[in-house]
């Protein structure tokens, strides 16, 4: 990984960030609360192992993450933001590793339970029986009430697509099958995140789009632009974690599957797209800057979200091959 304004490395195959690695002065505050919350929240509660994956979670250094990601933002908004992603990095996590197979209708239930909250239409006593769905309930009525509808409406349809995307990996996982190339592209604009970070990025910085600019190309554009960078860079760093337990969905497992690539061929490959996608979201911001208030503090904000997402992925034990204990 390099990074502006850092010597160059003598190698080609090197994520070069073109935006400066920053952190929100909030930082030791975002650690001490995110460590206090998430440990009250209980969320592996109903797990045998619940401490160990407590631990865990916090080792993911989360809060610093967030804290690069939206080092611009005030408190209130950071705190706000944090939590909504640690919730959906959480869900990840339980998706990916800790229901296995035979757990498969719970996931369902519980996957089904966040979409009724996120529509508006929950059952209150079977969100009371699910953490996860206790947490969301709690933190989107706390949004509710501090974003506007047309946001709200925005980010719940960006939520349930990373659900149904993300069961349907959690289907092919189950099945050992790796997906297509075009397949997998498609899918990880929605179950890897990005278009939910991106849309935190407004929640964060309060530089709410009006529902007319939120849709205009030159702002949808730098959202993919950035699923595309952090998903692929992501692919990277927990490629060999995600060999080990033998995960399809990854684009160098992918590559190597359906395009005849080699392991070398195909990091050096990913690596390629990355910059280029780097560079291709520095000069969007710049268009996106010239549209009206508040698309220039919206660019900027991605900026920094695909700086802290990188710095964050560099250097997390959450992509070591042996989880530690």
């Amino acid at each position: 990984m390099h990074w502006l304004g850092e010597q160059a490395p003598d190698s080609d195959v090197v994520i070069r960030c073109p935006f400066p690695a920053r952190r929100n002065p909030h930082f030791d505050r975002l650690v001490v609360d995110t460590e206090r919350w998430f440990v009250e929240q209980g969320v592996f509660s109903r797990h045998p192992d619940a401490d160990r994956l407590t631990r865990q979670f916090l080792r993911h250094q989360g809060a610093e993450e967030h804290a690069r990601m939206w080092p611009d933002a005030e408190y209130p908004g950071l705190w706000l933001a944090a939590r909504l992603l640690t919730h959906m990095s959480c869900l990840d996590d339980f998706l990916d590793e800790i229901w296995g197979p035979d757990q498969d209708d719970h996931a369902a239930h519980v996957v089904g339970l966040i979409a009724d909250i996120l529509n508006d239409k929950a059952d209150p006593a079977a969100v009371a029986a699910e953490p996860l769905a206790v947490l969301l309930d709690s933190l989107w009525t706390e949004t509710r009430s501090v974003a506007p509808e047309h946001w709200l409406d925005r980010a719940a349809r960006i939520h349930l697509a990373y659900l149904e995307t993300s069961m349907e990996e959690r289907a092919l996982r189950a099945a050992s099958a790796v997906p297509t190339t075009a397949r997998y592209v498609t899918s990880r604009h929605y179950n890897g995140g990005m278009f939910y970070a991106a849309a935190l990025v407004e929640l964060a910085n309060e530089a709410w789009l009006p529902e007319d600019l939120s849709g205009r190309p030159e702002i949808t554009d730098l959202a993919l632009r950035l699923s595309n960078a952090s998903t692929w860079a992501n692919d990277l760093f927990s490629y060999q974690r995600e060999a080990a337990h033998g995960t399809g969905a990854n684009l160098a497992v992918v590559l190597t599957t359906h395009e005849g690539l080699t392991e070398d061929e195909a990091v050096t490959k990913i690596v390629e797209l990355v910059n280029a996608e780097l560079l291709t979201l520095d000069f969007l911001c710049d268009a996106a800057a010239a549209l009206p208030d508040p698309a220039a503090r919206y660019a900027d904000g991605v900026r920094a979200l695909a700086s802290g997402l990188m710095h964050w992925m560099a250097g997390t034990a959450r992509y070591t091959t042996t989880p530690s204990a």
